[in-house]
């Protein structure tokens, strides 16, 4: 299955400007409050419920992916980042397609 290369390149972007927090565990971390988080829809259960509360405690956006997070942030292993970048998450955002859904978007 080919991957939104939009969506690709924008996360590129945002990870070659240091916009990008990888994992659970460091987003739950975090001092500045991300604005989108991506999780993998093969993502354990528990990991989705972590994730989706971030996002009510960051009032931020977060969207399934039904491809491969992995390849999207080009690191083995990682089933969930976050975003700042309003710009990178608004252009994300409009390129949505069938293998991307919005689980939540808080205002």
């Amino acid at each position: 299955m080919q991957m939104n290369s939009k969506i690709k390149t924008y996360v590129g972007f945002a990870i070659n400007k240091g916009d990008v927090v990888l994992g659970l565990d460091n987003i739950k971390k975090c001092k500045k409050a991300p604005k989108l988080v991506m999780i993998a829809s093969d993502a354990s259960e528990k990991t989705k419920k972590e994730a989706k509360f971030c996002c009510q405690k960051f009032n931020a956006v977060l969207i399934e992916c039904g491809n491969s997070v992995e390849e999207l942030v080009a690191k083995p292993g990682v089933k969930v980042f976050a975003m700042y970048d309003n710009n990178l998450i608004k252009a994300i955002i409009q390129n949505l397609d069938e293998d991307f859904k919005c689980v939540e978007v808080v205002n």
